[in-house]
């Protein structure tokens, strides 16, 4: 039985050469068809799999080589190989999978491509040659450099392919040495993030993470969007790395943690609208360029990488829409070669304005939703209010409607016993709990306490305040991060407390504190109008309160009549043919009699008690 060779290369190289001449010799080895002792001696066949343990002039071999069994698995790889992929000895990658190998395929002047697909995978896969690969990878001493690869398929005797022999040329010096400028690059770019940007949802985090996400697919490296919130002390941060997710995670809990780093240089970009580009710079240098707090965070919480970083290209450009700055986009390399330029400037910053555009319209769109339901909810409590007398069922309308117009996870109200001066629970909502305790809590110093004292709105973000609360075992039940009070006040007297909980950080703007605000007003209308129904059930009808009726002149009957009438001095005076003087000595008589303060008072009073 004859063997089947290799189609030949239209390639005149040596290197391509000894690669398509030594996978024939695997491949003849596989079909046994030659007795050479000395060919046979080089390999076996374990499970179907090629291990090449002596093959002679394989370590001799000029160029660098690495072979692959048909699972992508490292079966042996000369010494050149092993130095330029920087391992100590081959049996240092030999079982080694291609899929872990972390190659990261690559145009010929070092961009990313699209396809990632390991050579040595894709040669078992088609079954054709691999060739002329480029590939970014990152020796175990954090290193990075670029491979060109050609991987040649073994074909067995049943035709399929049952391992390949892959030839590496080291190409790091020729992408280190100069920037290959890819012919519209960043027009590829831009068309892209336009494209996701077009199919994002209308939220400002939605289109932050489309662009960082898309970006992070075209170029590796960690992105980094920040977003100004309406007080611009604060911002919202997203972060992306496809390659490694955990890094993206890293930046985004930074901050979010109740003592939030700011890094220096998002800040420098945002105050001076201009972008910061550096194309590369050891690692050590660029955390003393941080802020202190931020070189605290990254000292007490280690980054999640696997290797040392030892050179960083950073580039942050600032993010513009409509004349302002609203943000930053960058983009944090692992960097020894191919620096950033000011070609990069120049694509990135036509991207960060196209992103902060869409941002700011998202926002906007936001915020007038926002505001409707905000509408919408006081509508509906008002309806609430006026239409039951059920205190409950009405403050569980304002709970729902405080839970939604307010983006909060659970709400409550306390209401004040004034038996003992002590808060007590009459409505939640949003609580996982089922049963949740029936707290009595004093009006002091602590919260929810101290908003009454104070009355204005209290706000707890920091997850360590949680612990000075009475009910702190409640808190860390629910998982809460985020407290708000708001004391019920009606006709300047104090009747309880509204309070929000939220599971995540929350970052209260104007408007939303002057909604919680309205929404206690409302609520504290109800308890007192709830209050003064049930003093009105309590007394009876207003037939069955009636007092007797004072003891009053007829023409004391006269003007009190006219008087409830809403008939001035002067009017009266005419009806009954007196004069103003007259009528007015009478009146001031009358509330001296029936002990009111002014007129609106005993109209008030006569009419309430029946004398007319």
């Amino acid at each position: 039985m004859a063997y089947r060779p290799i189609e030949p290369l239209p390639i005149q190289t040596r290197r391509i050469r000894e690669a398509v001449t030594y996978a024939c010799r695997v491949q003849c080895a596989l079909t046994n068809r030659f007795t050479s002792s000395t060919l046979k001696s080089g390999f076996s066949i374990v499970n179907n799999s090629i291990v090449t343990t002596s093959v002679p002039g394989f370590d001799d071999l000029p160029g660098a080589m690495v072979a692959y069994d048909d699972q992508g698995r490292v079966t042996r790889a000369n010494h050149a190989a092993v130095e330029i992929l920087g391992f100590a000895s081959e049996q240092d990658i030999v079982g080694s999978l291609a899929v872990d190998a972390g190659w990261h395929r690559t145009d010929t002047a070092g961009w990313p491509d699209p396809e990632n697909l390991h050579p040595a995978l894709a040669a078992i896969q088609t079954g054709q040659p691999q060739l002329r690969i480029v590939n970014r990878f990152n020796r175990p001493d954090g290193w990075e450099g670029w491979i060109q690869v050609d991987a040649i398929p073994v074909i067995g005797e049943a035709g399929a392919v049952t391992g390949v022999v892959a030839t590496l040329t080291d190409v790091s010096k020729i992408l280190m040495n100069s920037r290959l400028a890819r012919a519209g690059y960043g027009d590829d770019a831009l068309a892209e993030v336009t494209t996701q940007l077009a199919g994002a949802r209308l939220d400002p985090a939605a289109i932050l993470t489309t662009v960082t996400g898309t970006l992070s697919r075209i170029r590796s490296g960690t992105w980094v969007a920040s977003l100004i919130n309406k007080d611009p002390r604060t911002v919202r941060v997203v972060a992306a790395n496809d390659a490694d997710p955990l890094v993206a995670r890293y930046i985004e809990d930074m901050h979010l943690s109740p003592s939030s780093p700011t890094f220096t240089i998002s800040t420098q970009v945002i105050e001076t609208g201009e972008p910061v580009l550096i194309p590369t710079v050891p690692y050590d240098e660029f955390v003393a360029m941080l802020r202190d707090d931020v070189r605290e965070y990254l000292s007490n919480n280690q980054p999640p990488v696997s290797t040392p970083v030892r050179y960083l290209g950073v580039l942050v450009v600032p993010m513009r829409a409509r004349g302002a700055t609203v943000g930053t986009l960058g983009v944090f390399e692992r960097r020894s070669s191919n620096p950033l330029t000011e070609h990069d400037v120049r694509w990135l910053q036509a991207i960060a304005d196209r992103a902060g555009l869409a941002a700011e319209n998202a926002q906007l769109y936001v915020d007038a939703v926002s505001r409707l339901e905000r509408l919408s909810a006081l509508r509906n409590v008002g309806l609430a209010i006026t239409g039951s007398p059920d205190l409950r069922l009405t403050l569980h309308v304002i709970l729902d409607q405080v839970a939604a117009g307010l983006g909060v996870d659970a709400a409550d109200i306390l209401m004040l016993d004034e038996k003992d001066a002590m808060l007590g629970l009459v409505a939640s909502t949003g609580f996982q709990s089922t049963s949740i305790p029936d707290y009595r809590l004093p009006v002091d110093e602590n919260l929810p306490g101290r908003a009454m004292l104070g009355q204005r709105i209290e706000t707890v973000t920091a997850l360590g305040a949680f612990t000075q609360f009475r009910r702190r075992s409640l808190f860390a039940r629910e998982g809460f991060r985020s407290y708000g009070a708001m004391p019920l006040i009606a006709h300047g007297k104090l009747t309880g407390v509204l309070e929000v909980f939220h599971r995540t950080q929350l970052q209260p703007d104007q408007e939303w504190q002057e909604f919680f605000e309205v929404l206690g007003s409302e609520a504290a209308i109800a308890i007192d109008n709830a209050g003064m129904y049930d003093r009105l059930q309590k007394t009876g009808s207003p037939a069955a309160a009636k007092a007797p009726a004072p003891d009053l002149t007829k023409l004391e009957n006269q003007i009190l009549t006219l008087l409830v009438e809403g008939d001035s001095n002067r009017e009266i005076a005419g009806k009954v043919h007196l004069s103003q003087n007259t009528i007015k000595s009478h009146v001031r008589q009358l509330l001296q009699k029936l002990d009111v303060g002014n007129r609106t008072e005993l109209a008030r009073k006569a009419t309430r008690e029946g004398w007319l």
